[in-house]
């Protein structure tokens, strides 16, 4: 299967693998440790069998473009992108990363990657990412990233804009 992004270090594939496929629902369970959904919402917590992974694989392809990340060139998964297109033109974006992936610059990586695929492939206008308020690392990664802190009155979370290039008419 060809990805549908590649990075130097990464090979990010459209989740329409059927979660029977045992592979993505055990990186799923492995992936979703306590520590990396700290600040994530609540559906991705407590995955800790192969039958509630199925149920999240199935729920997240069911909300949104699911994408698998890999190593380049292997089969090993760690991490998952998500995106929820809003109106056609806004998506908004989530990632995660296995804890063991952390702190090597893989996050910067795919989504810059990320970016770049949606610049080429889509005709969003703009991404939007939430962040819990204690993700601090990961606020900071999307400002480096070009994302723009947005005002929002919610507590708990922070939000940020990404727009990107429209073509010329």
């Amino acid at each position: 299967m060809k990805p549908s992004y590649k990075t130097n270090r990464l090979s990010v594939f459209e989740a329409f693998i059927t979660p029977q496929e045992s592979k993505p629902l055990t990186a799923t369970a492995k992936l979703l440790s306590p520590k990396v959904v700290e600040s994530l919402p609540s559906n991705f917590k407590n995955i800790n069998s192969l039958s509630d992974a199925e149920g999240w694989y199935n729920n997240m392809l069911s909300e949104s473009r699911l994408f698998r990340v890999n190593l380049a060139d292997t089969d090993t998964i760690i991490g998952f992108v998500f995106v929820f297109v809003e109106d056609d033109i806004d998506a908004h974006i989530g990632y995660l990363l296995g804890e063991s992936y952390w702190k090597k610059g893989y996050a910067t990586e795919l989504l810059q990657g990320l970016i770049d695929f949606v610049i080429n492939e889509s005709k969003w206008t703009k991404l939007i990412a939430g962040v819990d308020t204690r993700n601090k690392v990961s606020s900071k990664l999307l400002l480096k990233l070009g994302f723009a802190e947005q005002k929002n009155e919610d507590k708990e979370m922070l939000f940020y804009d990404y727009l990107l290039p429209q073509p010329q008419t």
